[in-house]
């Protein structure tokens, strides 16, 4: 193995016929790597995983707030088919606390810190978000003593972990590797044609938000069948290279 490549970066893995059959075909011409699925629990077709051989990382709350029943789905995976699972982290929401710590105890969770694009989005989860959140890097960020209560979750389960917890990209990271392999290689993407664009509308989605911009401006919003290093993979996102500078 030589590296691992994340399947539906910037789109959603739904777990049709097409894409294991497309899956299939990069997996027999690229031996050397390691292909793993990215998808959320309202994926339609979710439980196919367990006709294939891949791990996938599924997101429980897509949508940020919990829904009990669509979470109870997980439980239908074997988790020899999960790499780990993705859990958003917003403040004022003990039931999202609740769901890691019931996860974790039997499969690893990697919290993701939600960023928001604007005040109109975040107030509608977070009302007081100036006590929680702070606009760096033209996102709000959580920041304080409200990041310190999430980062302590890390240090209170062996199986809880935080995405980028040192703002380096995934070259700082990670998880998306040792989770899955056990060993620490280089993160690709992969954007499959056969998934086409995500049918979901996650609230500030990057992706999204990058396929909007790119819309305006008449360019290409998602290239598919690539296998590259997105900008967070290679380190070359504004607030990556902030980090190492400030750690310099």
């Amino acid at each position: 193995m030589d590296r691992v490549i994340r399947v539906a970066v910037n789109n959603n893995f739904n777990c049709t016929a097409a894409e294991f059959l497309q899956l299939d075909e990069l997996q027999k011409i690229h031996p050397d790597s390691v292909f793993f699925i990215n998808c959320n629990i309202k994926t339609r077709n979710l439980l196919k995983l367990q006709e294939h051989s891949y791990q996938a990382v599924i997101t429980l709350n897509p949508d940020m707030l919990i829904n009990p029943r669509l979470v109870k789905r997980l439980y239908g995976i074997a988790s020899n088919h999960i790499s780990f699972v993705r859990i958003k982290y917003i403040p004022h929401h003990p039931e999202i606390l609740d769901l890691i710590h019931k996860v974790s105890e039997t499969l690893p969770v990697v919290i993701t810190l939600q960023r928001f694009n604007g005040k109109k989005s975040i107030i509608q989860f977070v009302p007081d978000y100036r006590e929680h959140y702070m606009f760096s890097h033209n996102r709000f960020r959580l920041f304080g003593e409200s990041l310190a209560l999430v980062e302590n979750l890390v240090k209170s389960g062996n199986n809880i972990y935080i995405c980028d917890q040192l703002n380096l990209g995934c070259g700082g990271c990670g998880l998306c590797s040792t989770l899955t392999t056990g060993r620490s290689l280089p993160i690709y993407t992969l954007n499959l044609a056969s998934s086409g664009i995500c049918p979901y509308n996650c609230v500030d989605c990057y992706a999204k938000t990058m396929q909007h911009f790119l819309k305006q401006i008449n360019m290409p919003v998602i290239h598919y069948d690539w296998i590259h290093m997105n900008h967070k993979q290679s380190g070359r996102t504004e607030h990556i290279r902030h980090a190492k500078k400030a750690a310099a």
